[in-house]
């Protein structure tokens, strides 16, 4: 049985959430978690009590003491604000503004989510600006820019559950340059510091989803890319949000939508998937998730997974069961090429094959799966600190290969 709604006690509670609970909590953590780490430590020697028999010494124990630590987080109930301060970026950091307020229509108009500035960061920097054109400067489709118009640029989504992370060099640095420098020379790439649903101004669905065009449409109206160098990118829940552009692109065409701005826009180049969170209806069920035959080999657990779900999708905005949280059980049609990368041990394991499955069927979507044995959660963003670095630049080799292929 799949859950539909969000479940308001997966919100962390408590005397720990609060001061000085908080601080209280973390020093006895702190204490909890160096005992629990020269326990595992002697205990992960043995090869046959690791998680799995696959496993290194370093992985077990990295993955291992990951989930203990995140089990801490929810319990204080920590998520991030961010700021839009640039600070040492630079000119590396940019401002978004929303596009006009009719791109945001269906299931991306709120009555109380409106679209707003967001940032980004460039990696290693930004294109060169547009030179002048003689033509309208709104048009979507000028490319008249002064850097080479062929190479790639990645629009990506950072994941962690819409709680953490901005996409900054702090969290996103390694894996930016390390894609960036397999798709070519020059390519670029925009990591989007999308607003999260926790911190200082939590902001559920459609509110990320709406980023993610604000974003998509700043490339090309006002960087003047051609969509077909533009490659998607998402791992966790910044798949949830890749995706979630694909299906409101798609729904766009100039039969249905005559005379929209979006209706005659081109669709980006591919699309690339790590580890994505694309059925809610499972993920928000914290019984589900831990009963799972991963959770054992996964950092991750269901706390965490319905803490994220509950905060991003609460139950008076939206259901889980809603296409654009659980595009799993409800496939469309896109022209776009999708890449999508899973682990064998990680927990949305079969809802990520499930995907690629039902999407497969619609007639001209191309989809290619990766599915990498023993490998637990988001390693795409997080295999050097894990243990899994080999595997990590793996599946961006055979990443890259696809979007260059197109």
């Amino acid at each position: 049985m799949t859950r539909v709604y969000a479940d308001d006690n997966a919100l962390p509670t408590g005397w720990r959430t609060r001061q000085p609970g908080t601080a209280i909590w973390l020093f006895i953590s702190v204490l909890y978690l160096s005992l629990l780490a020269l326990f595992y430590s002697i205990y992960y020697i043995a090869p046959p009590l690791r998680q799995s028999s696959t496993w290194t010494y370093r992985q077990a124990f990295t993955t291992r003491f990951s989930k203990l630590a995140v089990n801490v987080v929810y319990q204080i109930g920590f998520s991030q604000s961010l700021t839009l301060d640039p600070g040492s970026l630079g000119d590396r950091f940019v401002l978004m503004h929303p596009a006009a307020a009719e791109c945001y229509r269906g299931p991306l108009a709120s009555k109380t989510t409106k679209p707003e500035t967001i940032g980004g960061t460039w990696y290693p920097s930004p294109p060169p600006k547009p030179s002048p054109s003689p033509s309208s400067s709104t048009s979507t489709t000028t490319t008249t820019t002064t850097d080479d118009g062929k190479s790639l640029i990645v629009l990506s989504f950072h994941g962690s559950a819409f709680l953490w992370l901005n996409g900054r060099p702090d969290d996103s640095g390694y894996t930016a340059d390390l894609l960036n420098n397999t798709l070519g020379p020059n390519t670029r790439s925009l990591w989007i510091q999308y607003r999260l649903a926790g911190g200082d101004n939590p902001t559920p669905f459609p509110g990320p989803i709406q980023d993610a065009l604000t974003a998509y449409l700043y490339l090309i109206n006002d960087l003047h890319i051609s969509p077909s160098r533009i490659v998607l990118a998402g791992d966790s829940a910044g798949a949830t949000m890749a995706v979630a552009l694909l299906r409101y692109l798609a729904s766009f065409d100039p039969h249905s939508v005559p005379g929209h701005p979006l209706s005659d826009l081109p669709p980006p180049r591919a699309c690339l998937l790590f580890s994505p969170s694309v059925e809610y209806t499972f993920e928000g069920d914290a019984h589900a998730w831990d009963s799972h035959r991963n959770a054992p080999t996964d950092y991750c657990d269901g706390t965490l997974a319905a803490w994220g779900a509950r905060v991003f999708a609460p139950p008076d905005v939206v259901r889980f069961d809603d296409p654009y949280l659980s595009p799993a059980l409800f496939p469309f049609a896109t022209p776009v090429p999708i890449f999508v990368q899973v682990g064998g041990a990680e927990v949305l394991c079969d809802s990520a094959k499930g995907f690629v499955r039902n999407m497969a069927e619609v007639p001209g979507n191309r989809l290619q799966l990766l599915e990498m044995p023993g490998l637990p959660h988001d390693i795409y963003m997080i295999g050097m600190y894990l243990g899994w670095k080999e595997e990590q630049s793996e599946m961006i080799r055979e990443a890259a290969r696809f979007a260059i292929a197109g």
